[in-house]
């Protein structure tokens, strides 16, 4: 199993690994009585690694690619996603954004209306860390990703939720439990899916995301 390596999701310290995907991929595996090894590694890689047999399980969005080379098993964790600006420049309708400059994760789904609004003045970043840094550093007017995924970039980056505008929210988006296709069976997908339903029906997930969400200690946080 692998772990985006981004904040709050995945991050390797001094104690070991750890982080809110981190933990939920541990508590799916151990519901469906599996004993796996949860490695944190850049978002990029996790593709190659479903492809290639070096890891069989991965929480994170889904897109195109991923979906060539692995089996959506279930819906895991819904995050609204937002439109995050500068606080001495917000952005304060959706419309607006005809007229600036969005930078968005590579990869990351992207809605239709947005890349409609956007059009060529649309960049595609390295990570959610590279887009606030590209927002902060007044390379770009607004960014588009998840509530956690662009704060607790943010906070790791040792910047604090009053340093941005209120966020917009445009949709919300899952993180998926995705199986390697070379790994996929029908008895392991459907004891998958059974171990996240159950993690559902008992609060476990929502529990842990509301962990993280107290962390940030703001209400503009879109929970």
């Amino acid at each position: 199993m692998e772990t985006i390596q981004s904040e709050p999701f995945g991050r390797i310290g001094p104690q070991g690994s750890s982080g809110l995907m981190y933990d939920i991929g541990m508590l799916i595996a151990q519901r469906a009585g599996l004993t796996v090894e949860n490695h944190v590694v850049p978002y990029a890689r996790t593709v190659l690694s479903l492809r290639n047999g070096a890891s069989d399980l991965v929480l994170r969005f889904s897109n195109d690619e991923l979906k060539t080379v692995a089996h959506q098993v279930a819906p895991v964790l819904a995050l609204p996603t937002v439109l995050v600006s500068r606080r001495d420049a917000p952005l304060q309708r959706l419309e607006d954004l005809s007229r600036l400059s969005l930078a968005v994760p590579r990869s990351f789904p992207m809605p239709e209306i947005l890349q409609n609004l956007a059009g060529p003045r649309q960049q595609s970043v390295n990570s959610n860390e590279h887009a606030i840094q590209m927002l902060m550093g007044h390379r770009v007017d607004a960014i588009y990703g998840s509530n956690l995924g662009l704060f607790g970039a943010a906070r790791g980056l040792g910047l604090r939720m009053q340093a941005f505008a209120r966020p917009l929210v445009v949709e919300r988006q899952s993180f998926w439990l995705h199986l390697s296709r070379r790994s996929a069976t029908p008895e392991l997908i459907e004891r998958l899916a059974k171990a996240v339903e159950s993690l559902h029906r008992d609060g476990s997930i929502t529990r842990l995301y509301q962990q993280v969400l107290a962390e940030f200690g703001d209400d503009r946080m879109p929970a």
